[in-house]
């Protein structure tokens, strides 16, 4: 069944490409552009500063993203496929229409999918449980593999997801008359996705001037692309960007798919790079 973990690391490959291919489409996008820095005056006194879309992210951005997470849904109903292949030395092996790698928020959710995975042998079905997100004592929402299955889901049966930018870095300088000071308001949490427009900043002079009295140099305020649906997850408690992410959730399924292989008695084409595999006694 070597063939049948191939396809399903071929997909992991696959889905590196289409990484890249979404990060090409980020670039082009920035290359326009797309935001607009605007200082409102809201008090003699007081100002905002606010990033503010005058373009919407192309939906060529959109669909290399769902390429992507389709193909690494793709290579976890593929790596389990291969897996429940190898183990009952048959291609296709039982109820093979069935066969997709469960992803579950809760036991019940599980003991349902035993059920319909029931031409899979128990063994394997139990690691499964094993690997489940409501395993994990953050919740179900901190794990990489949730966010596979959610995201996917919205994207196959419902909508593209919507691509934005996220402050990343915030260094705002301003340029005053001399005999005026500025003081920021330290409450703005600026690290946000941009959805339609985002306060950055908001600061007091120390007396009334017009808006066109100061310059602001904003060249210090990065902005990393990032996906509306996917914007709230935290990965240990950290908000981490959305290439990281995606860079992880590849590690995690090729780690799921090398654990499949090695249980099948299969090496995987590149060898087993996410862990070491116990030498033989």
């Amino acid at each position: 069944m070597q063939q049948l973990f191939d396809f399903a690391f071929a997909r992991l490959h696959h889905a590196t490409v289409k990484r890249k291919e979404f990060g090409e489409s980020w670039k082009d996008y920035i290359s326009t552009h797309p935001w607009e820095i605007d200082v409102r005056n809201i008090s003699p006194r007081s100002f905002e500063i606010l990033a503010v879309t005058r373009a919407q992210a192309p939906v060529q951005m959109s669909l290399a993203f769902s390429d992507w997470l389709a193909t690494i849904r793709a290579a976890l109903d593929n790596g389990l496929y291969a897996w429940v292949a190898t183990a009952t030395d048959q291609n296709p092996p039982p109820l093979a229409e069935r066969i997709q790698y469960p992803i579950c928020s809760t036991p019940k959710e599980f003991a349902s999918q035993r059920k319909r995975l029931s031409g899979v042998p128990l063994d394997i079905l139990d690691k499964l449980e094993m690997a489940q997100p409501y395993q994990v004592d953050s919740g179900p929402e901190s794990t990489l593999v949730y966010w596979v299955h959610e995201l996917a889901r919205v994207d196959r049966h419902r909508s593209l997801h919507i691509g934005l930018g996220r402050v990343s870095a915030h260094r705002i300088r301003l340029l005053l008359p001399e005999d005026v000071t500025a003081t920021f308001d330290e409450s703005v949490k600026p690290f946000q996705h941009i959805d339609g427009e985002l306060l950055i900043g908001r600061f007091t002079t120390s007396k009334a001037i017009s808006r066109f009295d100061m310059k602001v140099d904003l060249r210090g305020v990065g902005i990393d692309p990032e996906i509306q649906a996917w914007a709230g997850f935290r990965l240990d408690g950290q908000r981490t960007s959305l290439v990281d992410r995606m860079r992880y959730t590849e590690l995690f399924t090729l780690n799921t798919v090398e654990n499949m292989a090695y249980f099948s008695g299969v090496e995987p084409p590149d060898g087993f790079l996410t862990f070491d595999p116990p030498e033989e006694g």
